[in-house]
């Protein structure tokens, strides 16, 4: 897909020299569900909404879909930096209670303002935007609280974790026509530090998660979306981290307590 063009040949070059060393560092770019997941559904995530080309929404296929977000209040979805930095507000809409996305159920909404955090870089840091929509969404589909830093617990390595999206279902592409989940834990920063030695994971910011057993993990095209413990939003899909031996393909997220504050200022 030729939109996003922001991250792609870095990541890309980036990618290339890792592949060498013998480790993969793969962003989630937008575009393309959950790789080792199941099936859900918006009724039992109604905070989960697709990101979307308003023009495409009911007339391409999987609706437009590039990205995933986060309804955190009627008007306000969070997001990822890197799914609309390179659009346009008026070119983006947001769909609400739509499981399977060749279909025409759920609430659209257009978007009327992107902040996207000032300090959004090329290598995923800060990866973190909030979306204003024209007018709320309505009651049924519930808001998530976002995590703060009071909320430690949730980061606690072994923490469960549950990551949602309409991205790959495996490593040949197939892409996810319904939203699905995969259940995850939380991983200690010092590991996921181990997997990125090149200093790509800063735990200020980044909070992985993975399943040791299955392998799940998030992927392309759940850019956006949400990762939810304690009944809040802990994380953001941000982009993989590269697996070994002993530990499989890792996701990492943005780790929404550290931009809780900043977040917030955009929610009034």
């Amino acid at each position: 897909m030729a939109r996003h063009k922001y991250l792609r040949w870095p990541v890309l070059a980036g990618l290339m020299v890792l592949v060498g060393a013998g480790f993969a560092v793969l962003p989630a770019h937008p575009a393309q569900a959950v790789i080792g997941g199941q099936k859900s559904s918006t009724a039992a995530a109604p905070w989960t909404v697709t990101i979307n080309l308003w023009r495409q929404t009911d007339t391409y296929p999987r609706s437009g879909q590039f990205c995933g977000g986060t309804l955190v209040t009627p008007r306000k979805v969070v997001t990822a930096a890197h799914c609309v930095v390179d659009e346009a507000p008026t070119d983006l809409g947001v769909v609400a209670g739509r499981t399977d996305l060749r279909r025409h159920e759920g609430r659209m909404r257009k978007v009327t303002k992107a902040w996207i955090h000032p300090r959004f870089g090329r290598h995923l840091e800060n990866d973190v935007a909030v979306l204003t929509l024209d007018k709320p969404m309505p009651p049924q589909y519930t808001p998530l609280p976002v995590a703060t830093a009071a909320d430690t617990g949730p980061y606690r390595p072994g923490t469960r974790a549950r990551v949602h999206g309409w991205g790959l279902l495996d490593n040949e592409g197939r892409e996810a026509n319904v939203l699905r989940s995969a259940n995850l834990r939380v991983l200690a920063d010092r590991t996921c530090q181990r997997l990125n030695p090149w200093g790509d994971i800063d735990p200020k910011m980044h909070v992985c998660a993975n399943d040791p057993v299955t392998g799940a993990h998030h992927a392309e095209g759940d850019s956006g979306g949400p990762l939810v413990a304690g009944g809040k939003l802990i994380g953001i899909v941000s982009w993989l981290a590269g697996g070994n031996a002993t530990t499989p393909t890792t996701g990492v997220y943005t780790r929404v307590a550290a931009f809780s504050r900043e977040i917030g200022r955009q929610l009034g």
